[in-house]
């Protein structure tokens, strides 16, 4: 898919000009592991035209079941929350499509840019997953929810979700847009805190006893 040229919103499968777009931009998503009924939604591929290109592309059939549908809280940071490794992968995206969003001059398809911001976060994450091969990644059809969460052009103002940035290390964070803003905490602050902990037990550690296990244990 070409991230450089958008896909305005008015735009329609039918239209010759667009229609290479739409079958790229459909391609894409199959690849991303989308859900068929969110491809047909951006696309305008009715559904057997979707479950073909999955079997050519992927060489299986396509994935069933509904799209996710979360609570905000699955996403944003609670204030004793520990699960800060997923809730920064959320922001992360969250602020890549807000990003990507605010530099559009005219509304654009909602699926290119779920796309678009999706591949610039895959790329972004990717030398990280290398370095921890069990990181938890946004998937495709999750960050799709947590685009229905954060709201899109005009209904972001009654969206449950919101993007705040932190006070005291600037990182970006997701929250629970009604709820009090103490209740929440900046994960990189709360994984900084935590090493801290960890650092302040080790220094109180009775290094001699240690040995003396050691000993015990030959």
């Amino acid at each position: 898919m070409e991230p450089v040229k958008p896909i305005p919103l008015h735009a329609k499968l039918e239209d010759p000009v667009w229609t290479s777009r739409f079958l790229d931009l459909a391609n894409t998503m199959v690849l991303f592991g989308g859900k068929p009924k969110l491809i047909c939604r951006f696309t305008g591929l009715p559904a057997k035209a979707v479950a073909e290109r999955y079997k050519l592309l992927t060489g299986r059939q396509a994935e069933a079941g509904r799209l996710p549908q979360a609570q905000p809280g699955y996403y944003a940071c609670g204030h004793d929350n520990r699960n800060w490794d997923w809730n920064l992968q959320a922001a992360a995206f969250a602020s890549i499509f807000l990003r990507i969003e605010t530099a559009m001059d005219e509304p654009v398809n909602l699926g290119w840019l779920l796309t678009t911001a999706y591949q610039a976060y895959y790329r972004l994450t990717d030398p990280l997953r290398v370095a921890i091969p069990d990181l938890q990644r946004v998937g495709f059809n999750s960050a799709y929810d947590l685009v229905r969460l954060l709201g899109f052009g005009e209904g972001r103002k009654s969206a449950p979700l919101a993007l705040k940035d932190c006070k005291t290390c600037g990182a970006s964070f997701l929250v629970i847009a009604k709820a009090p803003f103490r209740n929440h905490m900046c994960p990189m602050c709360g994984i900084q805190r935590r090493l801290d902990e960890i650092i302040g037990e080790a220094k109180t550690f009775n290094v001699p006893a240690l040995h003396h296990v050691h000993k015990l244990a030959r």
